[in-house]
């Protein structure tokens, strides 16, 4: 009987990756909260290969196209939704807000490419 340990001295899976990550699908057009992993993810519908975003992301409706042509378009230029800051007057730094358009993603590609994360490394 002393062999014995009882299941709780184990540690459990959510104890060993306690952040789960939204991993999106631009082809379902749905995003699902996963620990992080060194394989790809891949869709639970599709089979596709997912994108691991950051924890700030929230993903719009599947039915609005548009917010999601904006989310692909902004994640194919490195951006993925990791803080962005914008410089102030004082000589600073300030947080500064995603797009809320795909017209205004383009700009916002544009003015903030240097802090694009470079996905090819």
């Amino acid at each position: 009987m002393a062999a014995f340990k009882h299941h709780s001295t184990f540690p459990k899976e959510k104890d060993i990756q306690g952040h789960l990550f939204p991993h999106v699908c631009f082809h379902c057009k749905k995003s699902f909260k996963k620990p992080i992993s060194e394989a790809p993810r891949r869709c639970p519908q599709c089979g596709g290969e997912m994108v691991r975003l950051s924890r700030k992301f929230s993903a719009p409706a599947a039915a609005d196209t548009l917010q999601w042509k904006k989310v692909q378009f902004l994640v194919e230029h490195g951006f993925l939704f990791q803080s962005v800051y914008e410089p102030t007057e004082s000589g600073g730094r300030q947080k500064t807000s995603y797009p809320a358009t795909f017209e205004q993603a383009k700009e916002f590609v544009v003015a903030f490419k240097s802090q694009a994360v470079n996905r090819a490394a």
